[in-house]
């Protein structure tokens, strides 16, 4: 991704909004199934906040990835889906902003370095979303801190393969 940092010719933007539709539909299902599952853990929901989070910002770069994110978190909020949602504002921006900064100086053509800019991502957003348990949920910050990292670990993993092999395939089939 040694490329340039911004993008904003009229392709990223709406291909951008496209994704983000996309993005925000994944989202609201994938919090709902961690609702009923464990809404402290949200593996399902932070491992596709992770994915589409690093898929927007690979192909569109910024300010896609912050767009992307802060609209994913105002629906959220709009829709009530978590009691969280307000932390998803400052979990999306800040997890994009280091996604980029982490990619930008990155071939991201290995996996290391899909897995190195998605742990960037989840440890800034899920540190966010830590916050969010503490203060929304009442959680114990030690119980907080657990369940934060037990999804940074997933996410980045998890995430970081899928952003690779989709990222993988749209390059080969020369869609970006």
């Amino acid at each position: 991704m040694k490329e340039k940092y911004f993008r904003t010719d009229t392709k990223a933007l709406v291909g951008s909004v496209i994704v983000g539709i996309v993005f925000l539909i994944m989202m609201q299902v994938t919090g709902r199934i961690d609702g009923i599952l464990d809404p402290t853990f949200l593996l399902f929901n932070g491992t596709c906040w992770a994915f589409f989070t690093g898929l927007i910002i690979l192909m569109y770069k910024q300010p896609a990835g912050i767009i992307a994110g802060l609209v994913e978190a105002i629906v959220a909020m709009a829709t009530g889906y978590s009691a969280l949602a307000f932390f998803f504002l400052f979990a999306n921006v800040i997890g994009s902003i280091a996604y980029s900064l982490i990619a930008s100086n990155l071939s991201m053509e290995k996996l290391s370095h899909h897995i190195l800019a998605m742990l960037g991502c989840t440890v800034t957003g899920n540190f966010c979303v830590m916050i969010g348990l503490i203060y929304a949920l009442h959680l114990d910050w030690k119980i907080a801190l657990l369940t934060s990292s037990i999804t940074t670990l997933v996410g980045t993993i998890v995430a970081g393969i899928l952003a690779k092999s989709v990222y993988g395939a749209l390059q080969k089939s020369a869609l970006l």
